[in-house]
C-alpha cells in the first residue's frame, strides 16, 4: 500500500481526459424521437377502441329503431286496412291491434 501523501500527490497529478463520442448527441436524439414516434401511436390508437365501439353502438341503436319503426308502420298499415275494408271489418269486428 502506499503512503497517504504519495495516494494524493498521485490524484492530483491524475487527468482523465474521455474522447468524445461523435455520434453521442445523434444517437440521443433519435433514440428522442422515437420514443415521441411511439407514445403519437399509442395516443392515436388509445382513442380508436372507443371511438369504434361508440360508433359500432350508435349504429345498432340506429338500425334497431328503424326495424322497430319499420314494424311499427306495417302494424298500423295492417289496421288502417282493416278499419277501412269491409270484408275485414266485418271478420275482425270487436278486434283491436
Amino acid at each position: 500500500m502506499m503512503p497517504t501523501d504519495s495516494l494524493t500527490t498521485l490524484l492530483r497529478r491524475w487527468n482523465h481526459d474521455p474522447a468524445i463520442a461523435p455520434e453521442f448527441s445523434a444517437g440521443v436524439w433519435a433514440r428522442i424521437d422515437a420514443v415521441r414516434r411511439d407514445q403519437r401511436v399509442v395516443v392515436a390508437f388509445r382513442w380508436a377502441l372507443p371511438l369504434a365501439a361508440s360508433v359500432a353502438l350508435l349504429l345498432g341503436m340506429g338500425a334497431a329503431r328503424a326495424e322497430v319503426k319499420r314494424d311499427h308502420a306495417e302494424v298500423m298499415a295492417a289496421y288502417y286496412v282493416r278499419t277501412i275494408d269491409p270484408v275485414q271489418i266485418t271478420s275482425h269486428a270487436g278486434h283491436h291491434p
